[in-house]
């Protein structure tokens, strides 16, 4: 407040800052091509973005720590186990707790923060967040190319954002892939893109 109000921030309040943007490696667009956004945005913007589901999964933070909690027979199990850790190993477990707050709180400030209006609906992924974010950094003149999945078009999650593509005249085109060849070694053949 006191910043917007013409007065600089305590050293505090910067300090705070610099080091959450260190751990969170923000990245803000105007601020790091300041002459490009000055003439409007990008001519183009090419971009292969993240494909994860923003969500937190015990399984997945606990494979290669505890793998006997990743692989406990079922949610309730692993619960309890998870809950003994508090006790029994409090550094893994802060490590744990943390590790999930922060899932948490990214998963709370694209919900909140009005930046993804048309692609922050149920389940989160990373690739149509990019994607709604892409349309900002384009020139209205300007074009983008993605390799996004195919939900992009055809999720239910996904539809306003698809249909705001379609009724600004935004799509120029749309190929849909599959990796039966196995091009993308690290994507299922079977998977859309």
């Amino acid at each position: 407040l006191a910043h917007l109000e013409g007065r600089p921030p305590s050293r505090d309040l910067l300090g705070l800052a610099q080091s959450l943007a260190a751990q969170h490696r923000f990245f803000h667009w105007p601020l790091e091509f300041p002459e490009v956004f000055a003439q409007g945005g990008f001519d183009v913007v090419l971009s292969n973005p993240p494909w994860d589901q923003i969500q937190f999964d015990d399984r997945e933070f606990f494979r290669h720590l505890r793998p006997d909690i990743a692989e406990a027979p079922n949610m309730a199990k692993r619960v309890q186990m998870v809950a003994r850790l508090a006790a029994e190993d409090p550094e893994l477990y802060a490590r744990y707790s943390a590790a999930r707050q922060s899932v948490e709180a990214l998963q709370s400030f694209v919900h909140a923060s009005g930046r993804f209006p048309l692609t922050s609906f149920g389940r989160l992924n990373l690739a149509p967040l990019f994607a709604e974010s892409v349309r900002r950094l384009v020139r209205s003149s300007g074009r983008a190319g993605l390799i996004v999945p195919t939900g992009i078009a055809t999720d239910a999650f996904n539809q306003y954002f698809f249909a705001d593509l379609n009724e600004k005249g935004q799509l120029v085109s749309l190929y849909d892939f599959e990796n039966r060849k196995g091009l993308f070694p690290s994507v299922d053949s079977r998977y859309k893109f």
